[in-house]
């Protein structure tokens, strides 16, 4: 038997579960012109929703077995880039700073080659950072080593885990095979829109650790570094919190967005620049409510919970703003790493079935907005404490009607939330600078002619002021920043956007390092 490629397969997402396979074999026997009983095995490699129409439908692509002597051209699926290393690696005990997508992958990968990296996260292990967070929620005493934001697996663990990118880097195939040996479900190799949920993230980011120790690779966590150590243009090293230094012959520093303290120190040894950056608020709905409408009616049984992306260009000088990081059946979650400070993210386990839909509306202020980094960082951190003493200071958060919020009114009708931390009436649109409001405002109103009932069923949690950096570290061609030795990568160095191309950007930091020590 061979194995050819059919495409194309539509089937109506009414139908049931029940007997999938058999219609999948039935219409990839008809496209091929042979009779079902001559196909062997067949596995989906491609599966998405067409829900344009009246009616929704699910397009599929499968991998089907014929015999040999059926004229059809074999086609077989794409493998997963396989790492490629340089000969005589004599880079041995490099130090990595982050286990998000970017640090983590990075080790991987100088693991693979051999050159037993070793690395350092501020927060503890996953399995530590999920006891430290159940007693956040129960106390609402927030530990700045250990939370939403900081530990390992970095932000990315606790959120809906999308790993849908514009990047076009090959290693992302890499990224996704390895997150599915690492424990995440096998279906995220041929959704259209992949994701893997915080239930399967703690996993992965255990299995992940499990490997490069396997690899050669070792941790330390519940270790903070400060600083890097610079000698005449060359990193040596790393300076923790307690005034101890790890020597290394290489140093990358991934340290997310939750590292802004390290950035800053960093901006003294470092080059930079100011980027635009993201601000927003977080809308939730009824997840009923959104499944109804991007499904023209109750959710078929073959569907999970609706999703969607929307976005907004009014032109002139109101700013556009689109939907992030939407969470089906999702939580909302405080996610900052600062004590007396509020910021929202989205959380989803695997299966979205929660009550409620959550995303940010984000629109992008640019550089000339805030002048320089430091202002805007402070005006992140200005938020961020307004939000906390709005919220009524244990890390509840303001909220709003949407409607409100267009009428400049603090109202909220049902203070009933998906939030563990709770919510309270409060004036979010106060917390905001104003070409944000008025993005916003224009956004709510066209999303509302795209989804009727957006503005009647939305409320606004708080506010997400760390959804970028407004901070570019400056890299050389090598990949190197202007200090030799030294490479600065993923969210917090402004490099990257979401899990895979910040595991992309890790993978490329440490394919940097390689062919330099080359004998």
């Amino acid at each position: 038997m061979k194995e050819v490629l059919v495409s194309g397969i539509r089937i109506s997402a009414r139908s049931t579960a029940a007997g999938l396979e058999k219609r999948l074999r039935g219409k990839a026997a008809g496209i091929l012109e042979l009779s079902p009983r001559e196909l062997g095995n067949i596995r989906i490699i491609g599966k998405s929703i067409d829900a344009r129409g009246r009616e929704v439908v699910l397009l599929f692509k499968v991998a089907v077995e014929v015999p040999d002597d059926v004229p059809l051209k074999a086609w077989e699926m794409p493998e997963a880039s396989v790492p490629v290393f340089p000969e005589n690696i004599t880079l041995k005990n490099p130090v990595v700073v982050g286990t998000g997508p970017a640090g983590i992958f990075c080790g991987l990968f100088l693991a693979m080659a051999g050159t037993s990296p070793l690395i350092l996260d501020r927060g503890p292990c996953v399995e530590d950072r999920c006891n430290g967070i159940d007693d956040f929620l129960r106390t609402r005493q927030l530990d700045e080593n250990c939370n939403l934001l900081i530990g390992e697996g970095g932000a990315g663990t606790f959120s809906d885990g999308k790993l849908y990118t514009g990047t076009h880097d090959k290693m992302a195939r890499f990224v996704l095979q390895t997150f599915v040996e690492a424990g995440a479900p096998q279906e995220i190799l041929y959704l259209a829109r992949p994701h893997i949920g915080t239930d399967f993230l703690k996993v992965a980011a255990a299995g992940l650790r499990k490997k490069i120790i396997a690899l050669g690779g070792s941790f330390k966590f519940n270790t903070q570094v400060t600083d890097v150590v610079v000698q005449n243009g060359k990193c040596s090293g790393v300076v923790c919190s307690d005034g101890s230094t790890i020597s290394a012959p290489a140093v990358v520093i991934a340290c997310g967005l939750g590292g802004r303290e390290l950035a800053r120190n960093l901006m003294k040894k470092v080059d930079f620049e100011l980027k635009p950056f993201q601000l927003g608020c977080r809308i939730e709905h009824p997840q009923e409510f959104i499944d109804f409408r991007q499904y023209h009616g109750a959710r078929p049984e073959l569907l999970g919970a609706a999703e969607y992306h929307l976005v907004s260009r009014p032109g002139g000088t109101i700013l556009p703003v689109s939907s992030f990081c939407m969470c089906p059946g999702g939580t909302v979650v405080n996610a900052s790493a600062w004590q007396n400070a509020c910021a929202t993210n989205g959380m989803s386990d695997f299966a979205r079935n929660g009550e409620f839909a959550n995303a940010c509306l984000i629109s992008t202020l640019s550089p000339d907005f805030s002048g320089n980094v430091e202002n805007a960082f402070a005006l992140i951190e200005k938020i961020e404490r307004a939000s906390f003493l709005l919220g009524g200071k244990d890390y509840s958060f303001p909220a709003q009607d949407a409607a409100g919020f267009l009428r400049n009114e603090v109202i909220l009708r049902n203070r009933k939330t998906s939030c563990h931390t709770g919510i309270i009436p409060g004036d979010v649109r106060s917390l905001l600078p104003a070409p944000t409001v008025s993005a916003l405002s224009s956004a709510l109103k066209f999303f509302d002619r795209q989804l009727p009932g957006f503005i009647k069923n939305g409320k606004f949690i708080g506010v997400e002021p760390c959804v970028s950096s407004p901070l570019r570290f400056t890299r050389k061609e090598n990949g190197f920043s202007p200090v030799d030795n030294l490479i600065l990568s993923g969210e917090g160095a402004g490099a990257s956007g979401g899990i895979i191309s910040a595991a992309c950007d890790g993978i490329r930091a440490a394919k940097a390092l390689l062919p330099v020590t080359q004998a």
